[in-house]
This record gives structure tokens, sequence and C-alpha cells, in this order.
């Protein structure tokens, strides 16, 4: 036999009862949203928000790999005295790496307005789907490979 402590037993199915709570948990219960719906949205509020460093992060590493890639010609030039091309793409590591952190200063300003227009949704027991910004993303990261492929065809 478990021991039971005196306190009686609330099943999933039955409601909470009454208990003074913080700030968030009754604006999300006047509201009536589904706590398992919230912690749904925030999740994939944070993945998106992830998404946004990241491509911060990989546009700056692309825009800082043509100054290496200039440093690397200069160096070669005068060690080995001999005539290299100058980079052809130079220009393109540069607005290839600031469009990609652009695309993520976009996506965190956008995650944001997600977010709340979710909780806006759940708060009226409505449930919208946002395929767009999935494609957006999908099309933008092919769209970086197949420049990226074609920058070392071309080198």
């Amino acid at each position: 036999m478990p021991y039971n402590s005196g306190s009686p037993t609330i099943k999933p199915s039955e409601p909470m009862p009454n208990k003074p709570t913080n700030s968030t948990s009754q604006k999300a219960e006047e509201a009536k949203i589904n706590p398992v719906d919230l912690m749904a949205v925030e999740r994939t509020t944070t993945a998106l928000f992830g998404t946004a460093i990241s491509f911060i992060v990989l546009g700056f590493v692309i825009e800082k790999f043509q100054l290496f890639l200039a440093i690397t010609a200069v160096e070669l030039k005068q060690t080995q005295r001999q005539h290299f091309p100058e980079l052809l793409l130079g220009n393109f590591y540069h607005y290839l790496g600031i469009s990609i952190v652009l695309l993520g200063i976009g996506l965190a300003i956008y995650t944001y307005f997600y977010y709340n227009r979710w909780i806006a949704l759940l708060s009226q027991r409505k449930i919208d789907t946002d395929k767009k910004v999935f494609f957006y993303l999908a099309l933008f990261i092919a769209l970086i490979g197949l420049l990226i492929v074609a920058s070392m065809m071309v080198l």
C-alpha cells in the first residue's frame, strides 16, 4: 500500500484546485491556455531563437572567412613570389555573410511576434499554422548552400 500524506490526490483529468500562483500562471489560467500548448509554443520559440543566433554566427564566420582568404593570398604572394589571381569572390563572402547576419536578426524579430501571435491564438482557443516561415527558412538555407557550392566551382 503506497504512503498517503493525507492530502487529496488529483487525477490528471480533474481541474487543479485554486492555489495562489505567480502572475504568469494566473494569466495563462485566466486565458484558459492549456499548459501543454503553451510549453510547445515556448519550445518552438526557443528553437527559432536558436536558429536566429546560429544564422548570426554563421554569417559572421563567413564574412570573416573573406579576411582569412585575403591574408592567405598576401602571404602566398610574399613567400612564393608568384603571381596569384586576386580573389574573384572576395566581396561575395562579405555580402553573403552580411545577408546571413541580417536574416538572423530578422528571424529574431519575427520570433518575438510569432510568440505573441500564438499566445493570443491560444488564449482564444484557436490554432493556426504558419508554414510560410519554415518554407522561407528552408529556401534561404538551400540558397546559401547553392551559393557556396557555386563559389567553390568558380575558384
